[in-house]
Order: C-alpha cells, then structure tokens, then sequence
C-alpha cells in the first residue's frame, strides 16, 4: 500500500535508496537526524539525549523509515543539543490521519534558498533534492488546514530511477545495467503502447530503442539518482513514433572502462 504522495509503507529499502546522505544510526535518508533512515526509535536520535527531546521519538512507517520526535509548535524541533547539524529549518506539523504533530524537514516556500547563495526562485523538488536526499521530495503532510510542505522519502524503482538489479524496479521494467547508474525502464520497444504511462519509446543513440520517462523540469530526471549518475531531461531526441513530442529522461552511458 502506499501513503498519499507516493509515500511506501514498507521500512526496509533497496539498494538504490541506501546510497542517500548520510544521518543517523538508520544509516541514510537526510543530513540531519531528523529525517534519517530507521526500522525502530532506537535508531534515531543517537547524538541526543533522549530526555532533552521536546517529544517521543518515532521511526515513520515510510519509504526506508523517517526519524523525527513529537513536537508542539516549531521550536521545538532543534530545541535540545546536538539535535541538529544543519540550518536546513525543521517544522512541526501533523502528519497524515495520525494524532499529534512531528518535526520534519521543511521544504516551505519562506525556507528555499538556492544552491548558489543567490535569490532567484527555487524549485521545491530540487530544493529537497539538494539539501535532504535524492530519494525524497516536497510534499504536503496532509493532517488538513495545518499541513505543512516538507521534505519527506518518495518511492524509488519507477521508470527513469537508479538501479542496481531488476528487483530495483516496479513490476514490468527491467534494470537497464548499460547505463551509468542504471535506469529502471524498457529495451527494444517499438512503440509507446510497450512503455509505461510516464515513458515515451526513444531510438536513442547506441542503435537501440528504449522507454524513457517523461519529464517537464530536470528534478524528473534527478529523483532517485545520485547527482554522479543524474539523467537529463532532453527534448533533441528521435521518438519512434514521429507524432511523439516532449522530453524524456536521458540516463548517462557507461563509464569507459579503465585503461589497460
């Protein structure tokens, strides 16, 4: 089942997802201890004193577990010592249909910033990107009229994310290793009907034809990719299907194989 947003139940994670920045004893997920990796309180808050927390600390039942601890208002999140390493803000806010409120990364329009310092407007998705995890996204906490954006864990193994082996990817797409990173998608479709809804059939420039997800901005294209292996997204690409219009995400080629 999933949650609303994208939001996996599941607390164990794939390969892929454990490769993100590096927080709490969970292991990954944020570079704060809010926001890290876990299966269970214990693996949470390990610099902390658990007495100076201003609330319970839980592990979130979402894509690969969320550390945070319950909260009133937002000062109380960052409130005890070593709770933070960062100034990426936290808020506090409900989550979901669950009672009481909890500290999370916030993704808030008022706490973007860009990467360069600068004060142009900043993509929410890269932002979370960026400051979190590849692997998470800015998305409402729900909880109704006092919900919150936050950075929170999205779903990887869809069309377009990294992968490492075909049980990396959702049911019907298939691990493609001949791309630097991998990419969950398609080999050999002849047209977009052999895609999946997000995909688009490309004749790409190694000969073969491939299902490439679509995408609008470069964080379709980034999300559940370390910047190392990022796909681009590019509209000069040969469709096989010539009505076909749009952009897709181009995963990066292999690395050369290393000299003799």
């Amino acid at each position: 089942a999933l949650l609303a947003g994208g939001l996996g139940l599941a607390g164990a994670c794939s390969g892929n997802e454990k490769k993100g920045a590096v927080g709490g004893t969970g292991g990954t997920g944020s570079p704060e201890q809010t926001g890290s990796m876990c299966r269970s309180p214990s693996d949470c808050y390990p610099m902390v004193n658990p007495t100076m927390l201003r609330g319970a600390v839980e592990c979130l039942a979402v894509s690969g577990g969320y550390c945070t601890h319950q909260c009133g208002s937002d000062s109380d999140c960052c409130a005890a010592p070593n709770e933070c390493k960062t100034n990426l803000r936290q808020v506090c806010s409900p989550f979901t249909s669950m009672a009481g409120q909890r500290c999370f990364l916030s993704c808030e329009p008022g706490d973007l910033r860009p990467a360069d310092g600068g004060i142009g407007p900043v993509d929410e998705q890269e932002f979370c990107q960026r400051e979190a995890s590849p692997y998470f996204i800015c998305r409402s906490t729900g909880g109704g009229s006092a919900n919150r954006k936050v950075c929170l864990p999205g779903v990887c193994g869809n069309t377009g994310t990294a992968c490492v082996a075909i049980a990396d990817c959702t049911a019907g797409l298939d691990c493609l290793l001949g791309f630097n990173g991998g990419y969950c998608g398609k080999a050999d479709c002849v047209s977009n009907a052999d895609c999946a809804m997000d995909a688009r059939c490309v004749r790409h420039t190694d000969g073969r034809n491939y299902c490439f997800k679509t995408c609008i901005t470069p964080t379709d294209c980034t999300f559940c990719r370390l910047s190392s292996v990022a796909a681009s997204c590019v509209a000069t690409v040969t469709f096989a299907d010539p009505t076909t219009t749009g952009s897709v995400c181009v995963p990066p080629p292999p690395p050369p194989p290393p000299p003799p």
